[in-house]
């Protein structure tokens, strides 16, 4: 379920989005306004395990597949991150706890490998996106699967340019 992989960053895309409307400055989103209420509370409720197990566990006590599936997503979404946020870790444990891990990794910033696991995430998603292209014929999603690789190859190279 695509909508469930991308709704723990729901709050990001919102943030982005609100913020070139409003012409304000990339770094000043990333360094300032990212760390602020009502962002993190966002990110908080977006990225909490809990919350999504929880969900997970709806869905397999009701029997729907769509909700199982939409949690499952989610939750691969959160394990994925988890082991590349160094500053910028999520509080994955809430409300249970505010608590982040800082790992040592990030998948954005040189200064923790980024330039290495930026490397890594582009090279797992195009292999995924070429096995999905072989197994799908249909042009929307192959339309869908080019507009990922793009969107791989393009995060890396925002985040070197805006944040410099």
């Amino acid at each position: 379920m695509l909508l469930g992989a991308l709704l723990p960053d729901l709050s990001i895309y919102i943030l982005f989005g609100w913020s070139k409307l409003a012409g304000i400055p990339e770094t000043q989103v990333w360094r300032e306004l990212y760390w602020q209420d009502p962002w993190q509370m966002w990110s908080a409720i977006s990225n909490a395990v809990p919350l999504w197990a929880a969900l997970l566990v709806v869905g397999l006590v009701l029997r729907k597949p769509w909700v199982w599936a939409f949690a499952g997503a989610g939750l691969l979404h959160l394990a994925l991150d988890f082991p590349v946020h160094h500053d910028d870790a999520h509080k994955h444990l809430w409300p249970l706890t505010n608590w982040r891990f800082h790992s040592p990794l990030s998948y954005w910033d040189p200064a923790h490998y980024g330039h290495i696991v930026s490397l890594v995430e582009i090279a797992l998603g195009a292999t995924c996106i070429v096995i999905l292209w072989r197994r799908f014929l249909s042009i929307p999603i192959r339309t869908l699967l080019a507009t990922a690789l793009l969107a791989y190859a393009a995060v890396p190279v925002y985040f070197r340019l805006a944040l410099g």
